[in-house]
């Protein structure tokens, strides 16, 4: 008998599913704390160095700026004491070609007028400065660094500048030097080289919003407005230097103030949400093989524990089956193991007590009709022929009425006990019914049959049955062959010892078939 496992689910399955589902759900959990954690941290560690880079390039552009502004007076004291058209246009070139800072120079005398430019063909000497941007400086006669305007060129510039004052003290107007914020510029090259984030998007805006360096030049010249998501780090960073979140961006930021700049650093959070999610995935990539062995770790224990109860469980549907070979290496299964085997082993003892019960005859300890009949089935099947020898007590009521029932028993029990111990062991002695007694013995013909129904005969007349003198029985005897009818022969059988009865008693008679 196999023991059916179809629809129900197993110890190893339940391990198994537990076990994996510990592990998946271990993993889930580690993956979310480590994607929020780490996603907090990077996007903390994004704001820090944003700021911390802000303020770097923040430095050195006042740097810069305020090398532009030495350089700027250092012309502006030279056209002081000499300011003829001649040594402007000098000047104008020599600073022009000294210093890579500028993309062109400029010299404006106190009415707005342009006097001189550098490089020559520039085109605007003569042009008088129209819009109120481009008069910033003009209005200010102090070193200035102006918001950013059109050049007379149409030129997008800033253009930091420094008065012109003569030995007396009369304003002579200012030479300036110009950034093409649309062109190749060392602003933009300054700003533009370095080793941040590659994700981060580096922003200058003057003290109005206008742009003036971008990481993507398409932007420069444009303007933020109050209601741009960078606005509020804008105004803070006119204020100090920091870091926030706005909107979709984490912003560092830091002010400028020798030209009351702002320099802002921003990366899209969502680009830093990507990198730590891939980072989960490098992790989870990585220990995807230890995940594995643990996996297979687990199958193997799964089975190991398993194992045993499964097997004890075969036993138990399978009741044919010993539980000593199963391998037990752990306490439970053990004790499992020999509560079974116990119990396994009593039962089998109650079942063949409870089978000898249901063939024995109680009173004498010998096979009853239900043992002749199996005994019987088993030689028709195996086609054994056998001799049939019934015998009864004569006169055995008399008996009871003499001596009692109790020696009545003693007396059927004792015949039993003869019969049995006068036959051989593979004879099939059985009491049939009260004082009537049933021989079945294989392989035994007519002549044999006789001779030991008449030595029974004899033996039982000469046996003690004390308190009753002497107790004689009559026989009769048939024969079973193959292809005879069982009945007919146990009928027969009934026949010849009726006839002994009728003929006397304490005889032996035969009736055989055909």
């Amino acid at each position: 008998m196999k023991f059916s496992r179809f629809g129900v689910i197993d110890l190893r399955q339940v391990i198994l599913g537990f076990a994996v589902l510990c592990v998946m759900v271990t993993l889930g959990n580690q993956f979310i704390i480590n994607y929020r954690v780490h996603g907090q941290q990077m996007v903390a560690h994004t704001l820090t160095s944003n700021q911390a880079y802000a303020s770097k390039l923040s430095d050195i552009t006042e740097q810069f700026l305020n090398s532009l502004q030495m350089q700027l007076r250092y012309s502006a004291a030279r056209l002081a004491d000499n300011n003829t058209l001649i040594i402007q246009q000098q000047e104008t070139l020599r600073l022009l070609e000294q210093s890579a800072s500028f993309n062109s120079v400029v010299v404006v005398n106190e009415q707005g007028v342009i006097t001189s430019t550098a490089p020559l063909t520039l085109g605007v000497k003569g042009v008088r400065l129209q819009s109120d941007s481009a008069k910033q400086s003009l209005r200010a006669q102090a070193p200035t660094i102006p918001q950013p305007f059109v050049s007379p060129a149409s030129n997008l510039i800033v253009s930091p500048s420094h008065p012109i004052f003569s030995a007396d003290e009369q304003y002579q107007g200012y030479i300036a030097g110009t950034i093409y914020l649309h062109g190749d510029n060392i602003l933009s090259r300054l700003l533009g080289q370095h080793f941040h984030n590659d994700k981060a998007n580096i922003m200058v805006l003057s003290a109005n919003g206008s742009v003036i360096y971008h990481s993507q030049r398409q932007r420069v010249g444009s303007k933020i407005t109050p209601a741009s998501p960078l606005w509020p780090a804008f105004a803070n960073a006119q204020m100090q230097s920091g870091s926030e979140g706005v909107g979709a961006m984490l912003v560092g930021y830091a002010p400028v103030r020798t030209a009351n700049w702002v320099v802002l650093v921003g990366t899209e959070r969502n680009q830093v949400v990507e990198s730590v999610g891939n980072t989960i995935m490098n992790v989870l990539a990585k220990a995807a093989p230890v995940t594995v062995i643990t996996l297979l770790v687990i199958w193997y224990l799964a089975n190991l524990i398993s194992a045993p109860l499964r097997q004890l469980a075969q036993r138990v549907a399978d009741s044919s089956k010993e539980y000593d070979d199963v391998p037990t290496w752990f306490f439970e299964a053990k004790t499992l193991r020999n509560a079974l085997r116990t119990y396994s082993n009593e039962q089998h003892q109650r079942i063949n007590d409870l089978n000898k019960a249901s063939l024995t005859d109680p009173l004498t300890g010998i096979g009853n009709r239900r043992y002749m009949e199996v005994f019987i089935q088993s030689m028709v099947a195996d086609e054994q022929a056998f001799a049939v020898i019934t015998l009864d007590i004569d006169h055995f009521k008399r008996v009871n009425d003499s001596y009692g029932h109790d020696v009545g028993d003693d007396v059927i029990q004792g015949l039993g006990q003869l019969l049995q111990s006068s036959c051989r062991e593979y004879d099939g002695v059985c009491r049939s019914g009260g004082e009537e007694f049933l021989l079945i013995l294989p392989g035994i013909g007519k002549k044999i049959a006789l001779e030991l129904a008449e030595r029974l005969r004899v033996a039982i007349q000469a046996h003690d049955f004390t308190p009753v003198p002497q107790v004689t029985v009559s026989l009769g005897v048939s024969l079973w062959q193959p292809g005879c009818s069982v009945d007919a022969v146990l009928k027969a059988a009934d026949n010849a010892l009726y006839r002994a009865k009728q003929r006397g008693r304490n005889r032996c008679e035969v009736e055989l078939l055909g």
